[in-house]
């Protein structure tokens, strides 16, 4: 009687064990929608080119019809977390210190204007949620600049967890990774993106590592679309850039990550 009450108990606690991780995994992954929640997508081409291809917002807005949600897309090409620079700007940086991540741009630009900086525009629009999409224009930096993407990212995230846009509370921040380089030299002058890859691979292990430091939700993105590309379907213009089919499925994927 004795030894099958001790295995019980060992099974209770095991049981307790997977639950209690599994539970604690769910709720670092999980960004809530709620009514009238307001949400910006930041960073670089990958999302700016949403403008033209609108299917993740609509998804969004399929998928909560009740909530009236407020999205905005403030992405830029070339974007990267600390360097986002637009010709209004008296300066390009997003945060304080930014400079020091990119020292051979930190020069001068001579612009003029009264364009609200990155924070400024998030308080305006009293943002809840960010989606930042990044990694793509740093990972050409190669193994050599990995140490610096790194520091920029720490950088970014403690800047914006110290925010509140919405002037109540810290906002809640998503990382999203690159897609990964389509291979489409057999039909056009292009690389076969097996370098861009592997810099593009190691810099998303980079973001995945600084996001699971300050459980901060992560969406891999890369590693499926390395999926899609495998079957031999082009998704891509210029094995960069999504097609409108790919930017379709790339609603949906994002849509499914279980971070809503």
């Amino acid at each position: 009687m004795y030894s099958s009450t001790r295995y019980l108990h060992f099974f209770l606690a095991f049981i307790f064990c997977i639950f209690f991780t599994n539970c604690k995994n769910h709720e670092v992954n999980v960004t809530p929608i709620a009514k009238n929640n307001h949400i910006a997508f930041i960073g670089n081409n990958l999302c700016s080119r949403m403008f033209e291809y609108s299917h993740f917002e609509t998804e969004l807005h399929l998928r909560f019809p009740d909530s009236m949600l407020y999205i905005r897309n403030m992405c830029d090409p070339g974007n990267t977390p600390g360097f986002r620079p637009h010709p209004g700007r008296l300066d390009p940086w997003a945060f304080p210190g930014a400079q020091t991540f990119q020292t051979e741009l930190a020069q001068p630009t001579g612009s003029e204007g009264h364009f609200e900086s990155p924070d400024e525009w998030l308080t305006r629009h009293q943002v809840d949620i960010i989606l930042a999409f990044f990694v793509y224009n740093e990972s050409f930096d190669g193994d050599t600049g990995l140490e610096n993407f790194r520091a920029e990212l720490n950088a970014f995230i403690k800047h914006t967890m110290s925010q509140q846009y919405n002037g109540r509370n810290v906002p809640q921040l998503v990382l999203v990774s690159p897609i990964a380089f389509q291979d489409l030299s057999a039909n056009m002058d292009l690389p076969d993106g097996k370098m861009i890859n592997h810099h593009l691979e190691t810099y998303t292990k980079a973001m995945e590592t600084v996001c699971n430091q300050y459980n901060i939700p992560f969406i891999d993105i890369f590693n499926e679309t390395s999926k899609w590309f495998e079957s031999g379907a082009v998704l891509t213009i210029d094995g960069s850039q999504l097609s409108d089919i790919g930017y379709k499925k790339l609603s949906v994927l994002l849509a499914d990550k279980n971070i809503w």
